[in-house]
């Protein structure tokens, strides 16, 4: 995600959809003199993701650096069978 703000990025969950939303402000850059142009695509966008169940919802978290969005969804801890003893009588 280079060149949008950290302001500009919503990220929630509701269920098990994970939702991204986000705009890319409109950036136009010329220069007269030996012609330089920059374009970029801008507006919002917004992706969702349907996550198992097997993710902890409650440990999501999530970064954005140098344009970059790690967001990790840790697994639930499985619950081990107990052993329960079989008594004679």
């Amino acid at each position: 995600m280079p060149g949008i703000d950290l302001s500009d990025v919503n990220l929630e969950m509701t269920d098990n959809l994970l939702t991204l939303k986000g705009e890319r402000q409109f950036e136009g850059d010329r220069k007269k003199e030996n012609y330089h142009r920059v374009e970029r695509s801008y507006g919002s966008f917004h992706r969702s993701f349907t996550l198992p169940g097997s993710v902890d919802q409650s440990k999501i978290n999530a970064r954005l650096k140098d344009g970059i969005l790690v967001v990790t969804l840790p697994k639930v801890e499985t619950l081990k069978p107990k052993q329960i003893p079989v008594e004679s009588r």
